[in-house]
């Protein structure tokens, strides 16, 4: 999740003359991160949209030009955060042969996704519930497939009344805990301890030992130092570059077309060559991109 940097953008005043796909982007990322810290802090029926706009910088015709209320930001931030971390839990559900592993390794994945800003963390788990039915139904509908995952896995039947659902709501409700009284302490710190909570109720007569393994942690967007040496070295590099904008693209991976669109307004800017078809590429690709995982400076002028 996103880890945001203090004090205004300085990406959006340098390059202002942007093509209205990157600062539409945006400014739809910054109101997104502004809801969730605005939510983190003041809880979902306290956060007015008046203090989202605030503190993104925005006026309130911004806000509503891109979102029909709170209920539809915090949807937005959701399925950002979900389709940045149900690929990587699934991914490690399904390649470890032995299912305790595999739920160990997920634990470790989820937790360490959630490590990464737990802002988001709290938002997702405690206040997006409490944003209405639709918010409910998004969230049931986006955990189904791990649910379904952890069950096609274990190879135990549960105890009584403890079913994957139940599980993953008694974990869940044990992060949230956890966030809201040592907010200052990672989550993975506690991956044996949570872990063993996991396993419990498969287990036939005693908690499996969890073991250490490489699981999958979350992987960045592409940052500003690899897209501008793929620049550099020219057309040598041009199918490279290619296969990164369109695995952005598939992914709806925002900061990396973000960031792709920056390096290359600046060097147009500058009178260097860019592959234009690729700009294209990147600028369309945000259209229907995800927010997530880029730093977003709160700028201070109402736009």
């Amino acid at each position: 999740m996103s880890r945001n940097a203090d004090g205004a953008s300085t990406e959006t005043e340098r390059l202002p003359e942007l093509p209205s796909q990157a600062t539409d982007f945006w400014r739809r990322a910054r109101i997104v991160d502004a809801a969730v810290r605005e939510v983190a802090e003041h809880g979902y029926g306290e956060a007015t949209v008046a203090g989202i706009a605030e503190r993104a910088g925005v006026s309130d015709e911004s806000f509503y030009d891109a979102f029909g209320g709170k209920e539809d930001v915090l949807i937005w931030a959701y399925d950002a955060a979900v389709a940045y971390a149900m690929p990587q839990i699934l991914r490690a559900i399904r390649t470890e042969r032995d299912w305790e592993q595999a739920t160990a390794d997920a634990v470790a994945t989820y937790l360490a996704i959630l490590d990464c800003d737990h802002d988001w963390a709290l938002v997702c788990l405690r206040e997006l519930p409490a944003a209405g039915e639709r918010a409910r139904a998004a969230r049931d509908a986006v955990r189904a497939p791990i649910m379904e995952a952890l069950r096609e896995r274990i190879s135990q039947e549960p105890g009584e009344g403890a079913g994957v659902d139940t599980v993953l709501a008694g974990l869940d409700a044990m992060v949230v805990d956890r966030l809201r009284h040592r907010p200052e302490k990672p989550l993975w710190a506690r991956r044996r301890e949570l872990t063993s909570f996991a396993l419990a109720p498969f287990a036939q007569e005693r908690v499996p030992e969890v073991v250490e393994s490489d699981a999958a942690t979350p992987g960045p967007p592409a940052d500003r130092e690899r897209i501008e040496l793929l620049l550099d070295r020219g057309p040598d590099a041009q199918a490279d570059f290619e296969l990164l904008v369109q695995g952005a693209v598939a992914r709806r991976d925002g900061p990396t077309l973000w960031h792709v669109s920056v390096a290359m307004a600046e060097r147009r800017a500058a009178g260097a060559p860019v592959p234009e078809p690729i700009a294209r590429q990147a600028l369309e690709g945000l259209r229907d991109a995800w927010f997530f995982g880029l730093p977003v400076g709160v700028s201070t002028r109402r736009s």
